[in-house]
């Protein structure tokens, strides 16, 4: 396993586009390490920050409005103006948020001989044969009625036991499992 610093990771890297530069600098570790063609690459994690961010603003419009409106005292008034105020800037800064996220998000890059994964400042690679791929099947019980919901898990872990990623068996990830058992990756 080799960990590799990303050049400027706070300067030249965070202003281009994150998952350009985050495919550029794997596919340079990847070289170094003889890892032949870039297959696929897969964003892990992120989570919707640009959502929640719309919606608060959303939840704060209307009291913003009946508050302000109404003929309240001063410090009713003051309230309402500052739902309306957060109204707006909440959104705003969601969208900002979630313009500069994609440089942030680990990914899984896979190549004919193995994975790198990137994160924030760093690129760690891994031979296929150091890697085994798990295919699970999780069930959770969603909302109080006890619905069940089965997902395909695909788990990339070091022949060790150290998870290095788990992810919902998309295409993407499907593809990914192929590529690392052609590559040598054990099951």
């Amino acid at each position: 396993m080799a960990h590799e610093k990303a050049e400027n990771a706070t300067g030249a890297r965070a202003t281009r586009a994150g998952a350009v530069a985050a495919t550029e600098h794997a596919a340079r570790v990847a070289e170094r390490h003889g890892f032949g063609a870039h297959r696929a690459t897969r964003a892990l994690g992120g989570g919707d920050v640009g959502c929640a961010g719309f919606g608060a603003g959303v939840v704060l419009l209307a009291p913003g409005i009946g508050l302000t409106a109404g003929s309240h005292g001063t410090a009713v008034t003051a309230l309402g103006a500052a739902f309306l105020a957060l109204a707006v800037a909440l959104p705003l800064a969601a969208l900002r948020h979630e313009r500069h996220r994609d440089g942030r998000l680990p990914r899984l890059h896979a190549f004919d001989g193995g994975l790198v994964l990137t994160g924030r400042d760093e690129a760690v690679a891994h031979p296929w044969r150091d890697i085994r791929v798990v295919e699970r099947t999780e069930t959770t019980t969603v909302g109080q009625g006890g619905n069940r919901m089965t997902v395909r898990r695909i788990r990339f872990q070091h022949v060790g036991g150290q998870v290095l990623c788990s992810m919902a068996a998309d295409a993407t990830a499907v593809e990914i499992a192929r590529v690392a058992l052609a590559g040598g990756a054990h099951t």
